[in-house]
């Protein structure tokens, strides 16, 4: 029987659309900037067609050297090209060039918006998320009426803040300073060295032919957990006499976990007719439950779909590892402090007289260490001195989703802070997203699959 073919894209967002060509127009050159953006998309045809790369998330680095084109290709992959869209990583880019699009008019009549984008666009080696923070926001403001302008930055002098917004009856400009937090370095060790850890687990589990559930809390930070214990432990379990039910369970001075038969039939009755993504669906199936997008590994045996080398048309066996670290010292290191980035925005808004700052992290779905950052990002924030009057203060919290039932999802959770008891305005970056009217933050919102 012959495959049809898979459609060109995933849907078609005239918001992205529209931000793109915008983006494309102020470029200088349209006709470079589309090539960029297709050499994006080879790039990453080329990474997930490699067979050593089955399973793996990529992210921006891995893409190829240029890091805009990558972030940007997301978008384009939306409207044109499906092979190229990835489930795992469209969450991180789309929800920006989606809201750069929504006010992508207000923006291009702010004074310096064109030039700020021109300037993201010309260095292709830094990760475009700070500017894009910026951009979007210059477009929010200026859709509320209110009147904003970039100030551009002067070589060889102190740093300025990114807008200046002008408010009727007040003499001087008030300054706007858009911080973007990215990653910390001890979360990208900690992932690194779980997948060291895990690639002796997934030996054996390719060697064997096995369909388990592995699931591990590790009680020591991973740096201290030697790189074959997890393989030792599925080991001990395959050499055991005994036959248990449900799991088989283990407690030392690293962590605690158990090990049982994973649910192979439910991949196979989602494979029956179609093909099936290796990511975030399959580690559902076979362990029966939801996933965070970072804890969780893949190794699987089967026949890829003809179409798309990521998704698995035939499986013989699957086994997936969810794991989580709850060492304390792991936890305070990743409930990272705004301290330093707070005092680096202040300064640049102290010239003006009155300033607002805007604070962006991301925060992980389900993981103890983004109720702690909150915290301390509070106590931080309060016991702040400031040289200058910052009229407010907003730090967005962004959980980046991996969804069955949306092409991208982005939660954000929004803590405001004003100068004495005043009321401070509500802002946030994605205006348009859908209130779930309850009281939890993002990372414990609960986005439950489709039913079958």
């Amino acid at each position: 029987m012959a495959l049809r073919p898979l459609p060109a894209g995933i849907e078609q967002d005239r918001d992205v659309e529209v931000a793109l060509h915008w983006l494309a127009s102020v470029s200088g050159d349209a006709p470079a900037f589309w090539r960029r953006i297709e050499g994006a998309q080879a790039h990453y045809r080329d990474f997930t067609a490699a067979p050593q790369n089955l399973g793996l998330d990529p992210d921006l680095p891995d893409l190829g050297p240029d890091l805009v084109a990558s972030f940007l290709a997301q978008a384009k992959s939306l409207l044109d090209s499906r092979r190229t869209y990835d489930i795992a990583f469209a969450s991180r880019c789309i929800p920006w060039i989606k809201q750069l699009g929504v006010n992508v008019n207000e923006l291009a009549r702010v004074d310096g918006a064109a030039e700020r984008a021109r300037r993201m666009l010309a260095d292709a080696s830094t990760a475009p998320d700070g500017p894009m923070l910026e951009l979007v926001m210059g477009g929010n403001y200026a859709a509320d009426g209110l009147e904003v302008k970039f100030v551009p930055e002067a070589p060889g002098q102190a740093k300025t803040p990114d807008l200046h917004l002008f408010v009727p009856g007040v003499a001087e400009p008030v300054a706007i300073e858009l911080k973007r937090l990215r990653q910390g370095q001890y979360e990208l060790e900690e992932r690194a060295r779980h997948r060291l850890i895990f690639r002796q687990v997934a030996a054996i589990i390719d060697a064997r032919r096995l369909s388990l559930h592995i699931d591990v809390t590790y009680t020591r930070e991973l740096k201290d957990v030697p790189e074959g214990y997890l393989a030792e432990r599925l080991s001990r379990f395959l050499a055991s006499p005994l036959v248990l039910p449900g799991a088989y369970p283990w407690r030392d001075e690293f962590g605690e976990g158990e090990i049982k038969p994973a649910n192979l039939p439910a991949v196979r009755a989602d494979t029956r007719s179609s093909s099936l993504y290796f990511g975030t669906k399959m580690a559902r199936l076979l362990s029966g439950r939801q996933v965070r997008e970072s804890g969780y590994h893949l190794a699987a045996g089967g026949e890829p779909d003809d179409r798309d080398p990521r998704f698995m048309d035939e499986v013989r066996y699957a086994s997936v590892v969810t794991w989580q670290c709850t060492a304390v010292e792991s936890i305070e290191k990743k409930a990272r402090h705004v301290k330093n980035r707070l005092v680096e925005a202040e300064r640049q808004v102290r010239s003006a007289g009155i300033g607002i700052i805007h604070l962006a992290m991301d925060a992980e779905v389900g993981c103890e260490s983004s109720d702690l950052r909150r915290e301390r990002n509070k106590r931080a924030i309060l016991e702040f001195k400031s040289e200058s009057l910052v009229a407010a203060l907003y730090v967005h919290y962004l959980v980046p989703r991996i969804s069955e039932a949306h092409s991208w999802l982005v939660d954000e959770t929004v803590d405001k802070f004003g100068a004495g008891h005043g009321e401070v305005t509500a802002m946030m970056i994605f205006e348009g997203s859908k209130p779930l009217n309850n009281d939890l933050p993002a990372w414990k919102q609960d986005v439950r699959a489709p039913k079958p």
